[in-house]
């Protein structure tokens, strides 16, 4: 009995100490709630993907109301479950779970030709709408990619992505020179943008005179170039060199009038034109082009000596005329009396630096003459000796003798060398006998229109007409018939254009706003005078001034009009933001007609209201595209958002009720992030109220379950993470941080775990680890222990002896031990130490006392 009742004693002391000691630490700043050895059940669990059962059998779960995270453990690999939310596990429940298979595929984002994102995503297997990837796009960019493509595990897919485009309004006027044509408001893609946006707001009839690039910001300011789209017409056009036609045929021109240049790409090759100046290019009609062949000769400098090395002279030869780079002999003009002892062709630029020297001969049967020139009146003009009769038969021909400028012999034909052995006077005459005058052209006006010195009076008695002068192109004569000339006097001649004038004209409003202009035939019967009523006015103006005026074709006429009907007439298309045509139509305004309207002007579509306003340039050949919101028909209240302990969690002013009927649904507010209504469903609203509405916050939970290799559950620890967050963010429950290995254990070895938890803010969560026990140090054996007052002496009964096998009578507490909650600092931690050390005293002091009561 004494025994037994030691060992109890002895049983209770161990009880006691271990109690003492066998707390569980948490970390002291973590938000958790602690539940050990939490009570499993034992589920019949079936994991399908559509009919087809994956996997299933008998699991343990977590007992009573359970997130579907816990179950993640046991989804077969490559699958995902497709549920979500809570259910209710019990011991021998059944429960069938939705699965899908997922694939791993590289995949990569491309904008064209560059890879903007891409890696190893994990998307459900089989065939899939790209709409699936849409998670994965990178920030800014939207796939272009539609339909459907087949996952599989390990394949490869390029998905193409553009950037995602934001509209910005920019004040753009396009001028034509100086002169603007139009402008206002225009809404292009922000940032760095070819000129090419602009084209579909370029004035018709006109086009960009840039190119390259512009950069696009909110409420800048743009002046972009622009000409006016020529047309071509079809002329017949002949190109002559003389009388000879050496090309022609029908031929695109710019219609109008037109300068000669832009012909320059029809004239043949090896030719140039004569002509210069303008003319009028319209369909069908015909011009002929005076050319000349271009000339593409060599000039090479010769001196000519004869055998014994004597001058005979030389100088600059113009050779080659064909530009093929050889010459012949015959092209090089000798001493008279000499010849070439070298004949035939040459290389130019054999002779082409410096002065070449060239060896000749006397013509040995040439004959030397003096011949003395004279006029019919005896006036000497010049003579000198000329080598003749090269043939040697004594006769020579007239020919063979060079007159003085101007003048040519009066006799021809042949003549006897020796009738000019001793000089002979040879009577000449005037080529030409005409009277040179000098003729100063003007017209009606007094303006000069050229002139210059001209042969007139052909035979010589002193009357010239009026026919012999060249007039100015596009000029004829007012007065005709003859009139006296005398050489070398200067004569004006009044002219008058040969049909209308071409004169530039700018048409412009009241207000100053440019209206268009352009060329103009004028004065079709060339007297100088024009009338307003010739030209062609922009449409919807009147002039203000009318009557004659002077034509000058030097000049830029301004003129101007007023509007018939006060104001500008437009079209207009209205779309929401969406680009969603909302109605348009054309609308006048700009009333004063300076060229700016005023977005007030227009009536919008009924419910819709402006976006931009302010004054835009208006162009009546122009479409313009407005953007309008819907006028908001909502209740305005102030929101003030708390939570279950009052604390402000923030708020503002929300439009709600969007149908007016006085009545609002929570669903419209835009909650703080992280947190959730507590009270859902409708509610009364009136308009400047204010309204104070209690949230809860998504709480963060992660429960983690210990087992060790086996299975066994050893522990399980539940998480919160006690502050809110965007379900697009995670929480990180960190071991050692928020949470501990249960008392012995350790992270079993040869298992990869993961010690750093991740799960999304508001989600309810689980996690496995997998432990075991630590191993135990070996201790000292205890020895039995004895009085100390009495050594050697043997209990009363040595037939009753204590078994520390046998099991003690050690009363069981119904119901566990309370946890503190409260963090252990390193005092706190070892008074169960201290209080286990006290207990196991008292108890052995009374095992002893006991002892000696049993002795006596």
């Amino acid at each position: 009995m004494r025994k037994r009742f030691a060992k109890a004693a002895l049983a209770s002391v161990l009880a006691v100490s271990m109690a003492a000691t066998a707390t569980n630490w948490v970390a002291p700043n973590a938000f958790v709630e602690v539940a050990h050895a939490e009570e499993t059940v034992t589920m019949n669990i079936q994991f399908k993907d559509g009919d087809e059962v994956v996997a299933g059998g008998d699991y343990s779960v977590p007992a009573g109301v359970q997130n579907y995270s816990v179950l993640q453990q046991y989804v077969p690999d490559g699958y995902q479950m497709m549920v979500s939310g809570d259910f209710m596990a019990e011991e021998g429940g059944k429960l069938v779970i939705n699965v899908q298979k997922m694939a791993t595929m590289n995949i990569q984002f491309k904008d064209g030709d560059e890879v903007i994102a891409g890696g190893d995503y994990t998307i459900p297997a089989g065939v899939q709408n790209y709409s699936v990837l849409e998670q994965y796009v990178p920030a800014g960019y939207e796939m272009t990619d539609s339909g459907d493509f087949y996952a599989s595990d390990g394949e490869k897919l390029e998905v193409s992505i553009e950037k995602i485009i934001t509209d910005v309004t920019m004040n753009i006027q396009f001028k034509d020179g100086d002169e603007v044509v139009a402008g206002g408001d225009y809404t292009v893609p922000a940032g760095v943008q070819n000129y090419s946006v602009l084209e579909q707001y370029v004035p018709a009839g006109y086009k960009m005179t840039v190119s390259g690039d512009f950069t696009a910001v909110a409420g800048g300011r743009l002046e972009v170039s622009i000409e006016k789209i020529i047309t071509d017409v079809t002329m017949n056009i002949q190109f002559k060199a003389g009388d000879e036609v050496i090309a022609g045929g029908d031929y695109f021109v710019p219609a109008g009038v037109q300068n000669y240049s832009i012909l320059q790409q029809y004239v043949p090759d090896g030719y140039q034109m004569t002509v210069s100046g303008d003319f009028m290019a319209e369909e069908g009609g015909k011009l002929v082009i005076t050319i000349e062949k271009i000339v593409t000769s060599t000039t090479l400098h010769f001196v000519f000596v004869d055998e014994e090395g004597n001058n005979l002279g030389g100088g600059d030869y113009v050779v080659d005329q064909d530009g093929d780079g050889i010459f012949n002999w015959s092209e090089v003009q000798l001493p008279e009396g000499y010849k070439l002892i070298v004949s035939g062709d040459a290389f130019v630029k054999d002779y082409a630096s410096g002065t070449n020297e060239v060896v000749v001969e006397k013509i040995a049967k040439a004959s030397i003459i003096n011949v003395t020139f004279v006029d019919a009146a005896g006036n000497v003009l010049g003579g000198g000796d000329f080598f003749v009769d090269a043939d040697g038969d004594g006769i020579f021909n007239l020919s063979e003798i060079e007159a003085p400028a101007g003048y040519k012999t009066t006799l021809t034909g042949d003549q006897f060398v020796s009738d000019y052995v001793d000089g002979k006077t040879v009577i000449v005459e005037k080529i030409n006998k005409g009277t040179i005058i000098n003729v100063v052209y003007k017209d009606a006006q007094g303006r000069n229109l050229g002139g210059g010195d001209y042969i007139v009076d052909l035979d010589g008695d002193g009357i010239a007409n009026y026919s012999e002068l060249p007039l100015p192109e596009g000029y004829q004569l007012t007065e005709t018939g003859d009139f006296f000339v005398n050489e070398g006097t200067s004569y004006t001649v009044t002219l008058k254009r040969a049909g209308a004038a071409i004169i530039h004209v700018q048409f412009v409003s009241d207000g100053g706003k440019v209206l268009g202009g352009g060329d103009y035939f004028v004065d079709a019967d060339g007297d100088g005078i024009a009338n307003y009523s010739e030209l062609t006015l922009p449409e919807g103006y009147e002039l203000i001034e009318t009557g004659d005026f002077f034509v000058d074709t030097d000049q830029d006429y301004v003129i101007t009009v007023s509007k018939i009907i006060e104001g500008t007439i437009i079209n207009v298309v209205y779309v929401d933001k969406e680009g969603n045509v909302l109605g348009g139509g054309d609308y006048f305004v700009d009333a004063d007609d300076d060229g700016i309207a005023n977005y007030s002007e227009l009536t919008l579509p009924e419910g819709y209201e402006l976006i931009v306003t302010g004054d835009f340039f208006v162009n009546p050949n122009h479409s313009y595209t407005i953007e309008l919101q819907k006028i908001q028909k909502g209740t305005m209240i102030n929101v003030v958002f708390e939570d279950e302990e009052g604390n402000h969690l923030g708020g503002g002013d929300y439009i709600v009720d969007e149908d007016g009927d006085g009545i609002a649904n929570y669903s419209e507010l835009d909650l703080p992030v992280g947190y959730e209504l507590i009270v859902t469903g409708d509610f009364f609203v009136e308009e400047g109220e204010s309204y104070t509405i209690v949230l809860k916050m998504r709480e963060t939970v992660l429960t983690v379950t210990f087992e060790d290799t086996e299975g066994n559950v050893v522990d399980t620890v539940t998480l919160k993470a006690g502050q809110p967050g965007s379900p697009e963010e995670t929480y990180a429950f960190v071991l050692g941080e928020h949470f501990n290995l249960p008392e012995g254990y350790q992270l079993a070895e040869g298992v990869d775990q993961v010690t750093t938890i991740e799960i999304p803010y508001g989600s309810v969560g689980g996690h496995t680890m997998i432990v075991e026990k630590m191993a135990e140090e070996p201790g000292e054996t205890p020895e039995e222990p004895t009085d100390p007052e009495k050594p050697g002496e043997t209990p009363d009964d040595p037939d009753v002896t204590v078994d520390p096998s046998e099991p003690t009578d050690t009363p069981e507490t119904s119901e566990p031990a309370e946890t503190d909650d409260t963090p252990k600092t390193g005092d706190t931690m070892m008074m169960p130490y201290y209080a286990a050390f006290g207990a196991g005293i008292s108890l052995l002091a009374m095992l002893l006392l006991v002892r000696r009561r049993l002795v006596k």
